[in-house]
């Protein structure tokens, strides 16, 4: 049992429900690793989001039953986080600076096709291919805001008035699990029989404003604090003293555009299956 290794059984259990692949089909397995941008109501206008530097690995299963086709199943780890310092209104006429500040573990599972759109050299031997993909993934996320080096979940503290049945407000909190399509490109590079190296650049389309907890809905301060705690309503307006608010304050946290996030990465992967003469398919480490 000293050569059953992990991608042993990975190519088992596949071979058992493909068994209609032809000889130039096959699997590969592989790791990513790079970064992961956010652009949202914190972040920096224009393309200076980029700036933030946001680490994530993943690993995936690629299918490629002809050439130009593939088929890749994805997980993707990280995490987003910016810090933004913005004017309010304090409703007398007058405006102060505050900063506000998040991060959110993100976790993401999607399946993605690809098309190569041509090849230098032999698409059956060494080659190098760039190619475009498109996909959809459910993703998690959990926007969180520190004080004092202490970070609090901002969805449980309703910072725009979830809740509150005026319809002006969302009727619930936002939901932590998200559909999101992803649209990108990139090359691979096949090196000898087993490795594969390449490089790639995508972004998701979430189809929401929350990932950073800061929308553009106005608000009324005397809401927003009447329906969370004082903490809610801090996070939602640190410029105000719930006690000394104006009274009917009202204000508005971002933009009115979804949030969005990128991935740029780099992506290791050995192909699995029998190559050459008394090939079996398998490795042992």
């Amino acid at each position: 049992m000293k050569g059953l290794t992990l991608p042993c059984f990975i190519l088992a259990f596949i071979t058992l429900f493909s068994t209609s692949a032809t000889a130039q089909s096959y699997f590969e397995i592989g790791a990513m690793a790079g970064d992961m941008p956010y652009n949202g109501d914190l972040s920096d206008p224009g393309i200076k989001f980029l700036n933030d530097w946001n680490t994530f690995g993943g690993v995936y299963l690629r299918y490629r039953p002809v050439n130009r086709i593939g088929l890749r199943f994805n997980g993707a780890f990280g995490t987003i986080e910016a810090e933004n310092s913005t004017n309010v209104s304090l409703g007398n006429g007058t405006s102060t600076s505050i900063t506000r500040n998040f991060r959110s573990k993100i976790q993401e599972y999607s399946v993605a096709v690809e098309f190569d759109l041509f090849y230098l050299g032999d698409p059956d031997d060494r080659f190098v291919a760039p190619y475009v993909m498109a996909g959809i993934g459910r993703t998690s996320f959990n926007p969180e805001s520190q004080v004092d080096g202490i970070y609090y979940e901002l969805q449980p503290l309703r910072t725009e008035g979830q809740g509150i049945m005026t319809g002006q407000y969302d009727p619930a909190p936002y939901e932590l699990s998200i559909t999101t399509l992803h649209l990108g490109g990139g090359v691979r590079a096949k090196l000898g029989d087993r490795f594969v190296v390449g490089g790639e650049v995508s972004g998701r389309i979430t189809n929401t404003d929350y990932l950073d907890d800061v929308t553009g809905r106005r608000l009324v301060y005397q809401d927003v604090l009447d329906n969370t705690t004082t903490r809610g309503a801090f996070f939602s307006n640190p410029a105000v003293d719930p006690g000394e608010a104006p009274e009917g304050l009202e204000y508005r946290r971002g933009g009115d555009s979804d949030d969005f996030y990128f991935m740029i990465n780099l992506t290791l992967g050995i192909r699995l299956g029998g190559w050459g003469s008394g090939g079996n398919g398998c490795y042992s480490f």
